[in-house]
């Protein structure tokens, strides 16, 4: 008896996508207009960069909500708690895996050890923040060791701010100043980066006003006056 495929209403129903039925279409067309052709191939290719960006914001929505509270076990300067690596990791990279999401990181040596964040998702879309640092030469380390420990420090600081994550008393670590004074935090040392980018002020400018050797030693308690003064800076320039 021959057997006859059945087809689930459920299958027969699905819809094509209007946009690639009428690219296919277009495409067997041997009168087609080509220039039309490739205007809707730009359509579809920011449909879908649009569709994977919107997939990314709903996948790292679901998975910051599950985030779990990360424990602040590393010691810095003044006894100051902060959360280490390990635990980041350790605490969002299965919530992220769960959402389609991967984090990773990227560096590059040269005077200074660049460090990246990547967050991507499945579908394709991804962001990222970078962080400048100089190498850790403290102590007793040779210049590899500077290099990793420069290297963690970054991906601590990245991880933190691309996550968002909001560790409690972490506004100072490791890589604190040595006067033990609370300084900026991951997100406010990159928001404050980046505001200052777009007024066109120098980090130095900024850093010699504070009375500090680096934007990574910026006092916290002058965190929201340093912002405004840039947002002021760019208001006038005409910006945002």
């Amino acid at each position: 008896m021959t057997e006859v495929a059945k087809i689930s209403p459920q299958e027969s129903l699905l819809p094509a996508d209007p946009m690639v039925s009428m690219i296919e279409r277009i495409a067997m067309d041997p009168n087609a207009d080509l220039a039309k052709l490739e205007r809707m191939l730009e359509l579809k290719e920011k449909h879908e960069a649009t569709q994977a960006k919107a997939a990314f914001a709903s996948a790292f929505a679901a998975a910051s909500a599950e985030f779990p509270t990360i424990p602040l076990n590393g010691t810095g300067h003044g006894n100051k708690k902060y959360a280490t690596l390990k635990d980041i990791t350790a605490g969002t990279r299965p919530v992220l895996s769960r959402h389609g999401l991967t984090l990773s990181f990227s560096i590059e040596v040269g005077e200074q050890v660049i460090v990246t964040a990547e967050l991507m998702h499945k579908d394709g879309y991804s962001k990222s923040t970078s962080i400048a640092l100089p190498r850790d030469t403290s102590g007793s380390k040779n210049a590899v060791q500077a290099v990793g420990s420069t290297q963690t420090y970054g991906q601590r600081y990245t991880a933190q701010a691309i996550l968002g994550l909001s560790l409690g008393d972490d506004t100072e670590d490791d890589g604190g100043s040595s006067s033990g004074a609370a300084t900026v935090s991951a997100e406010q040392f990159i928001a404050l980066r980046d505001r200052a980018a777009e007024a066109g002020v120098s980090e130095e400018t900024i850093c010699k006003a504070a009375g500090v050797s680096d934007l990574q030693s910026y006092p916290a308690k002058d965190f929201q006056s340093a912002m405004n003064r840039l947002a002021k800076n760019i208001a006038a320039k005409g910006g945002a």
